[in-house]
């Protein structure tokens, strides 16, 4: 909006780095439970792939700037079978998630499987390719600044009822609080997805992200985030427990060692 010409004012009850989305992987993964392919109609993939091609649009021109606020990064995912294999497990989906990124292939670089011995993996089947990443610290330190330089005001605010809109100044609200808007209008759609989260210190010298058994690592630039997604898209769907889970970290950090105890020589990027 401030983009467009807007005078714009920022009503949060939590602005980084305690908002929610600081705390998030930092993927761009546009289609991640955008929607269900039984609600969402038939003309929301088209709708959605214009949005997805503005935003990434959007965050391109983020590259390159200092403390690299968005960067490529490369991902190995290391799997038992090939892709396309019918004897591969397929993670459940009961509730049919739209798979939307095969209309963006364009944008970013392919998977592509890796001879054998050309990475560090011993695992049967190597695939890499590059991914956006956000440096959600330095990101959301730069939009904020941005902000603030474009003549942009932030005010510190709860809202509790839907009424309490009308009484702000301005005559236009762009209303997106995220999960807030279950509680906020009382609307039980707005579904919680668990995302526990580990974070290990940070390396300077990891610069790649890894999939392995159930088990997601990727750098950032503030520490390393681990996560257990053995269950794919369906692990805590419906759970909005936000205390840490000692014992999911612990399983997946010795996922992840057993992976590096492995390793045949040094990692290169």
């Amino acid at each position: 909006a401030q983009r467009a010409g807007a005078k714009v004012t920022i009503y949060a009850r939590d602005l980084l780095p305690q908002a929610r989305s600081s705390r998030a992987t930092g993927s761009w993964t546009p289609d991640s439970r955008i929607a269900l392919t039984g609600t969402a109609g038939p003309d929301f993939p088209a709708l959605w792939e214009q949005m997805a091609r503005t935003s990434f649009k959007y965050y391109r021109s983020y590259l390159g700037l200092p403390g690299e606020p968005v960067e490529f990064l490369d991902r190995y995912t290391l799997t038992d079978f090939a892709r396309g294999d019918p004897a591969a497990p397929s993670p459940p989906d009961p509730l049919g998630f739209a798979k939307l990124e095969h209309l963006i292939d364009d944008l970013t670089p392919r998977s592509e499987l890796m001879p054998q011995g050309a990475t560090p993996f011993d695992s049967p089947f190597v695939y890499r390719n590059s991914s956006l990443t956000f440096n959600v610290a330095n990101y959301g330190h730069t939009l904020m600044t941005d902000f603030l330089a474009g003549g942009g005001t932030i005010k510190r605010r709860e809202f509790h009822a839907p009424a309490e809109l009308a009484e702000l100044p301005e005559k236009v609200v762009i209303n997106c609080p995220g999960y807030a808007a279950r509680a906020l209008w009382q609307d039980d759609s707005v579904t919680p997805v668990r995302g526990q989260i580990s974070w290990l210190i940070p390396q300077r010298e990891l610069n790649y992200g890894v999939y392995y058994h159930g088990v997601f690592m990727l750098p950032r630039r503030d520490g390393i985030v681990i996560q257990a997604v053995e269950g794919g898209d369906m692990k805590g769907y419906g759970d909005d427990t936000e205390v840490p889970d000692h014992g999911e970290t612990e399983r997946a950090i010795a996922v992840m060692a057993d992976l590096y105890s492995r390793f045949r020589m040094s990692p290169r990027a």
